[in-house]
């Protein structure tokens, strides 16, 4: 099912608001009849250990992700007004030297994609391995594992507590805003009614959730032929009643990383410099006049040494 502009309210904040002033996300909701412990112990597993906070210069709190030794993926829009920031990953602070946002992002419209920004350490994180950007195009109909800090709550309440803690979700990708190249998403399954689904199946996934405010920057994962990769970074929360709370029937939007991997290797392996690349021609002229000055001198010296052979 596709979910157009209207009807939709969008939260990107701590608190929730209305499309004209978007809010962001941080950690998850659960099902109301299974234990906080499951999620507690998903995010726990080892193929999210790259899922880290992310505290910009004016206090601003989402969730990032690692994906080289210094380098993170969050969203854009935890990086707005921000001179620099602080990823906070297995109990150990990394301050940042860059803050860049895509340069597509729009701040008046989230569902329209690009909301991804990437921070560089000022020194490497060295205990955690970064998460394998996903390059494919098989997300649809994936299981994804949604990962983040922050609130909780249940279907039932939406979220309520802040209690600082990693939680993962699991639903199945069927959720599509409108530009499905750029972002997809899914909805909140309740295991009591159909009338709150939106996307896709009714029933609800074990560990079925949703992101709610302050999970902004946090990872999407799905596993293909056993390896687990990151395909998204949780961008937003809306619901079709108006109420973006995180409860039953409200709809998690991310932004699909093999859209963007170009953008993401342009800024992590930037092309050279005018400079750059004059000082390598000039250094390969220079090796090039060498080698032809080595090869005329050895062919005088071979015919030095032959002549003085026939004198003798």
């Amino acid at each position: 099912m596709k979910i157009g502009k209207l009807g939709v309210i969008v939260s990107l904040g701590i608190v929730a608001s209305t499309v004209s002033q978007p809010n962001s996300t941080w950690g998850a909701t659960i099902r109301d009849d299974q234990p906080d412990i499951s999620y507690l112990n998903l995010a726990a597993s080892p193929e999210y250990a790259s899922v880290g906070t992310f505290v910009n210069s004016w206090g601003y709190t989402g969730s990032a992700v690692l994906i080289a030794p210094d380098w993170v993926l969050t969203a854009a829009h935890n990086l707005i007004a921000a001179s620099s920031g602080t990823f906070t990953i297995d109990g150990t602070s990394y301050t940042s030297t860059q803050l860049i946002r895509n340069p597509n992002y729009q701040t008046s419209n989230p569902m329209a994609g690009s909301d991804f920004g990437l921070v560089h350490l000022s020194s490497s994180v060295e205990a955690i391995p970064p998460a394998t950007l996903y390059t494919g195009s098989s997300e649809l109909g994936q299981v994804g594992t949604f990962v983040g800090f922050g609130f909780t709550g249940t279907g039932l309440t939406g979220y309520k507590t802040l209690d600082g803690q990693e939680r993962a979700f699991q639903n199945m990708i069927d959720g599509d805003f409108g530009d499905p190249s750029l972002v997809l998403g899914c909805d909140f399954d309740s295991p009591h009614t159909t009338a709150d689904n939106v996307f896709g199946d009714t029933t609800p996934l074990t560990l079925e959730g949703c992101a709610a405010p302050g999970d902004s920057g946090g990872g999407v994962f799905i596993t293909v032929d056993s390896q687990t990769y990151l395909a998204g970074t949780i961008s937003f929360i809306s619901a079709t009643n108006g109420t973006p709370n995180a409860a039953y029937g409200n709809l998690t939007g991310f932004g699909r990383v093999s859209a963007f991997v170009p953008w993401i290797d342009s800024v992590m392996i930037p092309e050279p410099s005018i400079f750059a690349l004059l000082c390598t021609a000039c250094a390969s002229l220079f090796c090039r006049w060498r080698f032809r000055q080595g090869n005329v001198f050895d062919k005088g010296h071979s015919t030095e040494s032959s002549g003085a052979s026939r004198t003798k």
